[in-house]
């Protein structure tokens, strides 16, 4: 099955079987209930009824389209779904709109009883089909000649159409015909502009309810270019559109959870199957590389960044390709953090929003930049602090005129320890600064073998070395750290932003 599920009718037969029984297979709990309080309003509201669905650019309109089209038809609705845009290689929207319409009612209404009526219908929408070749100033052409002959015909050819079709819409058993009007944002504004037109014009029809899922921005672009009319900066309570539709409604923006449920349909573990089983990623949830917490924090990143649903499924495909292609294992919230805001526009002061534990965490532009979890590692907060509650020992070693000795090895090395090098800056360094000390302490625990006062607290500092390299090694489990995390910084951002350079790319 192919990953892009957004018209289900494109889908190959045996795929479009699970969503022709359950149309929101794959959509969230909040899809379900939009659709439901949609049905609702075919169900309640007068016709003819035109409703704007406004959602911006790659927020799934005809994701939901398709799938509220089926949802009803399931219902036993008579639903015609439209992409306009994939028929506006049509000079008329009138000849796109009727097409559908008609070869609509002709699969419908098949029996004798409906065959005359049906012709009739046929005959006036051809009639009017013809007559299309000058414009009227509302969109629509007519030719001279043809416009003359209707108004010498004893009907008049729209009402006629209007008519037909209303009689149509009467013998469905709910009496509605429900005309979904899909991609018309991404139609050319004169064409956008004609297709309103039409539905103004010519389909206000009692029983036809209209949906026309766009974005409302596109439109306001399509009145400004075509007409000068900025329709965003209006003061009046009504406006431009306000003569097109009777109502509007928001498809409603998913919520985090929603984004997650949808990282997960791209994110699985048969499409990450090469990255699993290189060691890349991992299917343990309490280490950087798993990836369970790669899809959390993608989704939630994601969200946070405002990806569209479009970018995200784009985003989570590339995401899966770069993590099968991966040159070492995963650091999972990194990668998942740069691959979401990838295309936010980054000024002076962006920073990616990680917590500030994080190795990569990074406080810009302050005059007390706070520390991320790797700097406050490297200080060694838990061993100094527990050295510093250990403190010196009050029993020195005494010559005959009570005078302390210069020698003192527990005091000498507990100075010496006390207090951090300055030229510890890695993980490196700290392995060699504990080895030394250690080193150092088998010289003390010789000198005061017999001294247990000495030796408990040679036993503590021990502990605090352990304890010390527990925190180590728990934060380096939790986020891959090591001495190459300044250069894994650079390289993860110039994969993101530069695919290619994946292949280029050695191990640390």
């Amino acid at each position: 099955m192919g990953l892009d599920k957004a018209n289900i009718f494109k889908l190959e037969d045996e795929d479009f079987v699970k969503y022709k029984k359950n149309p929101f297979l794959d959509c969230f709990e909040s899809t379900k209930d939009f659709a439901k309080a949609l049905k609702n309003d075919i169900d309640t509201k007068e016709t003819p009824h035109s409703l704007l669905l406004a959602a911006d650019y790659g927020m799934g309109k005809t994701f939901f389209s398709t799938r509220f089209t089926q949802y009803l038809r399931n219902n036993r609705y008579d639903v015609i779904y439209f992409s306009v845009w994939e028929n506006d290689y049509m000079q008329e929207p009138f000849l796109a709109f009727s097409k559908v319409i008609l070869n609509y009612i002709h699969n419908k209404f098949t029996t004798k009883k409906y065959i005359a009526n049906a012709t009739r219908l046929f005959e006036i929408t051809e009639k009017l089909a013809e007559s299309i070749t000058f414009s009227t100033g509302i969109g629509f052409n007519i030719s001279s000649e043809k416009l003359i002959s209707a108004f010498k015909a004893d009907t008049d050819p729209i009402v006629e159409f209007r008519k037909q079709l209303t009689s149509f819409i009467n013998k469905i058993p709910k009496r509605k015909l429900i005309l979904i009007v899909d991609e018309l944002d991404r139609c050319r504004p004169d064409y956008a502009m004609k297709t309103l037109e039409c539905i103004k014009h010519f389909f206000e029809i009692e029983g036809l309810f209209v949906i026309l899922p766009t974005n409302k921005d596109a439109l306001n672009d399509c009145i400004k270019s075509l007409y000068g009319i900025d329709n965003r900066n209006r003061n009046c309570r009504e406006n431009y559109f306000q003569k097109f539709f009777n109502d509007e409604r928001v498809l409603k923006r998913p919520i985090e959870s929603d984004y997650l449920y949808i990282v997960n349909q791209y994110l699985t573990n048969t499409r990450l199957t090469e990255a699993l089983n290189k060691g890349l990623l991992s299917e343990c949830e309490n280490i950087y590389n798993s990836i369970t917490l790669l899809r959390n924090w993608f989704a939630a990143y994601s969200f946070h960044s405002c990806l569209t649903v479009r970018e995200l499924k784009d985003f989570s495909i590339e995401l899966a390709r770069i993590c099968n292609n991966f040159y070492e294992p995963i650091r999972a919230q990194w990668l998942a953090c740069i691959m979401a805001y990838k295309n936010v526009d980054k000024d002076y002061n962006f920073k990616y929003p990680l917590p500030i534990e994080h190795c990569f965490y990074k406080e810009h532009f302050t005059s007390q930049s706070r520390k991320n979890g790797k700097d406050s590692i490297i200080t060694l907060a838990v061993f100094l602090n527990k050295m510093r509650q250990i403190k010196a020992l009050n029993y020195h070693p005494f010559n005959s005129q009570n005078q302390r000795l210069q020698i003192d090895p527990y005091y000498n090395f507990y100075n010496k320890y006390r207090q951090l090098e300055s030229s510890l800056q890695n993980y490196n360094g700290i392995d060699t600064y504990f080895a030394n000390l250690k080193k150092d302490m088998v010289a003390v625990k010789s000198y005061y073998r017999d001294c247990k006062e000495v030796l408990d607290r040679l036993k503590d500092i021990e502990d605090s070395i352990v304890e010390q390299n527990d925190v180590i090694k728990s934060y380096q489990a939790k986020y891959g750290s090591d001495d190459n995390d300044n250069y894994r910084e650079s390289t993860y951002q110039n994969i993101i932003n530069n695919p290619e350079v994946l292949y280029q790319v050695t191990n640390l």
